[in-house]
């Protein structure tokens, strides 16, 4: 049988974080009634980094997570942050309702929702996306080789939050496989026209990790039409105002359920 019940909000951390620092937005997501679901991949601080790449992020978000979702019947919206973007992008390949609808699937990605996702385009990196190489805050082979933190975490994340909270925010921090900004993406799935109308982006006008000037030309290299919704906050509006992004959205769920 369809789908009958909302859409389950699938929540892909950024780079550097798990989905735990969504913990802010869980209970106003849950109050609007919205059930959501862990997006983990596996270049935040693995066992290896010489073996994370983000052709491995995509796949195991794609088979650990949205596959056994839409087995269960469940239709997903993506919630991608940051680095998250990358993988959900690929990940959410031929996941769309159109295409998932012609196979004979009665369950669907519905929706994606970048908050100040990272977009990048078939073969191309992050590192390539942000311009050619890793900005000064990304601290390379710290904590040890092949692996990335960034620093200092309150000013170029949280600049927006109270200081008094850098103690409990810095602990949702972890390093991170450099591999995984440096290996080529997949296609992704937002460029499909299965997602039209179904694009959302939170563009974040205070962030000092990645400036409103990159998220724009990110926007505009896509060359497919987003929702766009400005918070005049840094890069973690989840963490510095989780009550109105989880009312932003609701809307945007509904937006998409609505089509």
């Amino acid at each position: 049988m369809p789908p009958t019940k909302s859409p389950v909000l699938v929540l892909v951390p950024g780079a550097f974080g798990t989905p735990a620092g969504f913990d802010r937005l869980l209970p106003y997501l849950k109050e609007a009634g919205l059930s959501t679901h862990p997006g983990p991949y596996p270049s935040c601080n693995p066992p290896d980094p010489t073996t994370a790449t983000c052709s491995k992020d995509i796949l195991a978000l794609r088979e650990d997570v949205l596959l056994p979702l839409l087995d269960k019947q469940e239709d997903i919206v993506l919630l991608a942050h940051s680095y998250g973007g990358v993988v959900a992008g690929g990940a959410a390949k031929d996941l769309d309702k159109q295409t998932r609808t012609a196979k004979g699937h009665t369950s669907s990605i519905v929706g994606l929702i970048y908050v100040v996702g990272n977009i990048t385009l078939e073969n191309e990196s992050l590192s390539e996306a942000v311009g050619g190489s890793h900005p000064p805050f990304i601290k390379i082979d710290k904590p040890s080789k092949g692996l990335a933190l960034i620093e200092p975490a309150m000013d170029i994340l949280y600049n927006d939050c109270d200081r008094a909270l850098a103690p409990e925010l810095e602990k949702y921090m972890e390093p991170h496989a450099l591999l995984a900004f440096d290996t080529k993406a997949s296609a992704p799935g937002w460029a499909d026209s299965g997602f039209d109308g179904r694009r959302a982006y939170v563009r974040t006008l205070a962030d000092c990790c990645n400036p409103t000037f990159l998220q724009d030309s990110w926007i505009e290299k896509s060359k497919v039409k987003w929702d766009i919704v400005d918070f005049n906050t840094g890069h973690m509006p989840f963490v510095s105002q989780p009550q109105a992004l989880a009312a932003q959205i609701v809307k945007f769920v509904d937006s998409f359920t609505a089509i």
